[in-house]
């Protein structure tokens, strides 16, 4: 599944949106806790972060979700000081404090610029963390993420994939280093095109006028992997957009 034949998920407001997501978000964790015991999934930063996932944990809450069974990852993060307003980690531990059992081990955040290792050893070694706690797939050589959630910029970018980017045509590593970040800040870590291919589903959220274009674009069916990253999501059973009539236009 590929975004070009994505499920839309439309909302009248980004309220609306957010409450939508946190039900289906919900019901999915639930169904693979059912299935396997457990589920992987992965998180952005920003409004998916501030705004959505609260939104979600209380609706899971609700539903008698046991979060020990869920673990954490992170779609990218920038490569700053632990602790920092800028790092997702800081959005995403805040959100978890309301987790009902969540287990601090079951959260997997990629190193910080004062970890003492280099970018691209935090990259490495945040692929090496992904193999070792899911393993890795006999099918494509990846890890499987269960639920890869993922914002969008004005600019098309996904995950810390930016357009005209080296990284957006890495096709044999799990995590890859970005630096020169047209957004800052400059340095970042991020899954790769491959590993989020290599999901179970992608969804895609995008609030606000600003993505308008962006995602107008990315809808064409047009657009190539340099112009736009993030109409070349892709997820083995489900791509889905998740948007307000704001970004719809």
């Amino acid at each position: 599944m590929d975004f070009t034949t994505a499920r839309l998920v439309h909302g009248d407001s980004a309220e609306q949106l957010d409450s939508v997501l946190a039900e289906e978000t919900t019901a999915y964790l639930r169904e693979r806790v059912r299935e396997a015991n457990q589920v992987h999934l992965a998180l952005s930063g920003g409004s998916l972060a501030d705004r959505a996932l609260p939104q979600i944990i209380r609706v899971a809450n609700e539903h008698g979700l046991d979060w020990s069974n869920v673990h954490i990852w992170f779609a990218d993060e920038r490569f700053v000081p632990r602790g920092s307003d800028e790092r997702n980690a800081t959005q995403i531990v805040a959100a978890l404090r309301e987790a009902n059992g969540f287990q601090a081990e079951n959260l997997h955040i990629p190193a910080s610029s004062d970890s003492g290792i280099s970018l691209d050893d935090a990259a490495v070694e945040y692929g090496e963390v992904l193999n070792r706690v899911i393993g890795i797939s006999s099918r494509n050589r990846f890890p499987i993420i269960d639920l890869v959630l993922l914002g969008m910029g004005p600019d098309g970018h996904t995950a810390s994939l930016f357009p005209g980017h080296e990284g957006v045509e890495v096709a044999d590593e799990p995590v890859i280093s970005v630096r020169n970040s047209p957004k800052p800040p400059p340095e970042r870590i991020s899954l790769s095109f491959p590993m989020l291919a290599s999901a179970r589903r992608c969804w895609v959220y995008a609030t606000g006028a600003s993505k308008r274009d962006a995602l107008a674009l990315a809808r064409s069916g047009s657009a190539s992997r340099t112009d736009s990253p993030v109409a070349h999501v892709s997820a083995t059973d489900e791509v889905a957009l998740f948007a307000d009539a704001d970004a719809l236009g």
